[in-house]
């Protein structure tokens, strides 16, 4: 069975738009990088956060750059994680700065202005499911 692609150019895009699911997905395997804090809000809601830290190797014309000691040189990258009510208070009581997870969520940006008036925009990601590794 060979699979098919199938393209069209028929119809309208808010046409197209309906027929295709647009998503927002992540699939984050880290280390857990800073000290997991919880919060309540005055309306009940719980808010947990925490660093994710994930690596990847240094490439140099595709291929992986090796240090002296022979292994793979990486950089770190580290995303903030909010997740909230059950999934973030069964974090903060299980886990801790070290642990690695697999964090599924979607990505959100905001966007605030500061004292002086600059806007300012931060990215961070909402879990929706988190696995023990």
């Amino acid at each position: 069975i060979r699979p098919r692609l199938i393209c069209s150019s028929a119809g309208s895009s808010a046409d197209q738009t309906r027929r295709h699911t647009m998503k927002n997905y992540v699939d984050l395997i880290g280390r857990i990088a800073s000290d997991i804090e919880t919060r309540s809000t005055q309306g009940g809601t719980d808010i947990t956060n925490f660093t994710l830290v994930t690596s990847s190797p240094v490439l140099k014309d595709g291929k992986p750059v090796k240090k002296e000691n022979g292994y793979n040189e990486t950089y770190d990258e580290f995303h903030r994680i909010t997740a909230f009510n059950g999934l973030g208070k069964t974090l903060a009581k299980h886990k801790k700065k070290g642990d690695v997870l697999n964090v599924m969520g979607r990505i959100h940006y905001t966007k605030w202005q500061d004292q002086q008036g600059n806007d300012r925009y931060g990215c961070e990601i909402i879990a929706n499911e988190v696995l023990f590794l």
